[in-house]
Order: structure tokens, then sequence, then C-alpha cells
């Protein structure tokens, strides 16, 4: 079969881009290597998206994904491998078979960047984990660490403590960049702050039992008991097609896109937050429905 597009990546600019699609009367197929839903599935709460109040991160993205299945095929699980180039279009083989299409969406994402200390690979899945929604309720009760400094750490703090996680978060600068607003739920939940500090190692005897923190100023090292440390300090972009494509990419590897979302390659778009924007759903959702909108309109 030839779709008139193939959508590489499941989040909300992948199914967002789908659902665009599907609407406009494209044979459309979106690929996932995991769950649809990307890394938004992750989300403690979202606060910021519009027509919700407040809503867990897998809530919302099962609300697009039921959405989106009206108007496309989704496959989950499926490993992107190569994209090659075939007449009139574009060959995507994969682990579940190759498909062809006219255009591309490259909606990848990224993954979450971890920490170099000691003990960190050696204590994930013991303590040591990148999601608060997934892993909070086995700290319930329990004592825990959230390491970074922008929303999603205080986002995920503030989950923790909602839950019944005593927390505190480790920063390793003098002040938070997260949002004002998130910053005046921080105090008001009494959630302190290690300001100043890095971990230099986790420890403990087959599951975590301590941290060992560094304070840069002060040149002196802590050593806190704690059960969990939850890592929130930024993202790596998922750009290995897009670098075996040979796509131009930014200095710090997202794929650079026109305003219509156009890559480098004709007939390859991106969208999401492969492309380095804002990290926010609704601005991944806008870039996936600017590029499905501008493939629609060339090929009607």
């Amino acid at each position: 079969m030839f779709y008139d597009i193939i959508i590489i990546g499941g989040g909300p600019a992948g199914l967002t881009a789908g659902l665009y699609a599907g609407r406009g009367a494209l044979n459309t197929l979106i690929i996932d290597r995991n769950q649809v839903g990307g890394t938004a599935n992750t989300a403690p709460y979202v606060e910021n998206y519009p027509g919700f109040d407040g809503i867990e991160g897998r809530e919302l993205m099962r609300h697009f994904e039921e959405q989106v299945q009206q108007y496309v095929e989704i496959k989950e699980y499926a490993q992107v491998n190569s994209i090659e180039e075939v007449i009139g279009g574009l060959r995507v083989k994969t682990s579940k078979g190759d498909f062809d299409s006219k255009f591309i969406i490259i909606s990848t994402g990224t993954t979450h960047k971890t920490l170099d200390a000691e003990g960190i690979e050696e204590y994930t899945g013991r303590g040591v984990s990148y999601c608060a929604v997934c892993d909070g309720s086995f700290f319930i009760d329990r004592e825990a660490l959230v390491i970074g400094g922008g929303n999603s750490a205080a986002t995920e703090a503030l989950y923790l403590n909602k839950i019944g996680v005593k927390c505190a978060i480790v920063h390793r600068r003098d002040q938070l960049r997260c949002d004002a607003k998130l910053q005046e739920d921080l105090q008001k939940n009494n959630i302190p702050v290690y300001w100043d500090s890095v971990v230099k190692a986790v420890r403990g005897d087959g599951v975590l039992e301590e941290v060992v923190l560094y304070n840069k100023k002060t040149d002196e090292e802590t050593v806190v008991k704690t059960n969990g440390v939850f890592i929130a300090i930024g993202h790596n972009p998922n750009n290995q097609l897009a670098v075996d494509l040979e796509l131009d990419l930014d200095d710090l590897g997202y794929i650079e896109v026109d305003e219509n979302m156009l890559t480098s390659m004709p007939r390859v778009y991106a969208a999401g937050d492969i492309t380095g924007q804002i990290k926010q759903i609704v601005a991944a959702a806008g870039q996936g429905a600017v590029a499905s909108s501008d493939i629609h309109s060339k090929l009607v």
C-alpha cells in the first residue's frame, strides 16, 4: 500500500498530524516504537492544555488516541530501521514490515537526560526513576529527591508531594528556572530545595538508600538518606533517523524546519519536540497540524 503520509512517532505532534491528515481524507499511517503518547504519557499532571483544568498526561493522550483512531491506522511497538527514497516517495523499513509513502513526518520526540554520577545506572529501577507518575506510588510515605530546576522537576515534585511522598528538590543553581506559579506552589507545599548542589553518587544495598550531594559553592559533600531519586533535567533529541537522512540539524541535534515544518529534504517534515521548540503539548500539537496541513495542500 502506498500511503499519502507516514508519521513516525505517536506523541502529541504525531497524533495531531494524523488527526488532520485523516480528516482531510489522506491515507495515513502512524508508527511508534512504543505505546503512543510519547513523553506526555509520563507527565504527572497537565494544567496548561486548553480545555482541561487539570488532567494526567496519559489520560490526555488517551483522548488524543481515541479521536485519531477514528481516521488513521496506528502501529505501536514497531521500530523504524531506515528510510529510503523510492519512485514517487519514500520507503519506511520497520520491524513490522516495509511501508511506502508520498510524504513523511518525523515526530520522534526526545529522551530523558540522565546524570553522570556514580550508581545511577546500577540503581535505575531500584530507586532511580525518570517518571513520577509511573513510579511515584512505590514511594508513598517514604522519601525522595527530585533532580532539576525547570518545569518538569517542579511538576514531578508537586505530584509526589500530592500523593504522599516526602520530597525535596536538588538544583545546581541558586534559583529555579520553572514558572513563577510552580515556584509559588512549591513554597506553599513546603517542598525544600538543596541549592547549588549536584548528585555525586547514589548508594545502597540492593536498593537505593542514600545520595551524596556536592555543593558547588561551599565545596562540601552531604549524605542524604532517601528512598528514591527522580531525574528531571531535560531531554536529548531522538534524531537517528534525521542523522541517517543527513537532514539539517541545529547545534543541539534538533531537526531544522521551515515555517511549514518542512526539513532540508523534500517530502520529509518534522514536528514536535524533535524540532527543538518549547516542550509543551499544545506547541507540539500545533506543529503537527501545520505539517499535515501543508502536505494536504500539496496533495489536493
